[in-house]
């Protein structure tokens, strides 16, 4: 990993803060991007590291960002939304999707897409809670659920890791990091944690190196690989997903 740069998105802390640290330490410049801002994160993780501040919620902030950000080796797709605490509540991103989809899933294909050129891999951290998509109510406006809602968005960018892999000669993988970490994010949803947040760095961190070996097209359990739902490998439902999600950013910002 040493002289590789990786973008990091949700670094400010839990899993993303443990990574980026781990990366700098085995000789990775790290860019580390967050809705928060990274002074106290990025001063310790060495020269030539860089902390970005950003909104997920906004296709053109991202697609902007990633445009703008440079040179890129390895994307870490790690920013996720979890059930919320009030899991009937839903919730917006700045440009109207139901918040789940669009920060764990839009946002990682922007990213992905805009910066593909420039990558020699993609790490998507996802999770093993998957769910059907339903095509007719993406954005989820009937009959909400976090939980749903969740699963759904995460089998989205498990979807995304495998299209890529598929079409893109670069490798491509998902992971799960492990059951309910103690993360911000656990935190926010209120649930008790089954395991740290330093199980899902390290396993992070054994999928990019994973990646960057050659091993592509996969999901993780950890340092395992593992089946997803069912429809993560058809071939026709994600390319209606990926022709959807086109249609869906497109008004929001392009990805050349």
């Amino acid at each position: 990993m040493r002289g590789l740069t990786f973008l990091v998105t949700g670094a400010a802390g839990g899993l993303g803060s443990l990574v980026c640290r781990e990366l700098a330490g085995r000789g990775g410049k790290v860019i580390a991007h967050d809705k928060l801002p990274l002074d106290d994160l990025v001063p310790k993780l060495g020269p030539g590291a860089r902390g970005v501040v950003g909104d997920l919620g906004s296709l053109a902030g991202v697609a902007a960002f990633a445009r703008e950000v440079g040179h890129v080796d390895v994307l870490v797709n790690n920013a996720g939304v979890g059930f919320g605490r009030d899991q009937l509540r839903r919730e917006l991103s700045r440009d109207g999707f139901e918040l789940r989809f669009a920060i764990n899933y839009l946002a990682p294909f922007v990213l992905t897409y805009v910066l593909l050129d420039r990558l020699r891999g993609v790490v998507q951290v996802a999770s093993a809670g998957q769910r059907a998509l339903d095509f007719d109510d993406l954005n989820f406006e009937r009959g909400y659920d976090g939980i749903v809602a969740y699963r759904r968005s995460k089998l989205a960018q498990v979807m995304l890791a495998f299209d890529v892999a598929a079409q893109q000669p670069m490798p491509s993988n998902a992971l799960h990091p492990g059951t309910f970490l103690a993360t911000p994010m656990l935190v926010e949803s209120g649930i008790t944690p089954l395991g740290t947040a330093e199980e899902g760095a390290d396993a992070i961190m054994y999928v990019i190196a994973r990646t960057l070996e050659g091993t592509s097209g996969q999901f993780f359990d950890q340092r395992t690989i593992a089946r997803a739902e069912p429809s993560a490998y058809d071939i026709d439902v994600r390319r209606r997903l990926r022709e959807r999600t086109l249609e869906l950013v497109a008004p929001f910002c392009t990805l050349e």
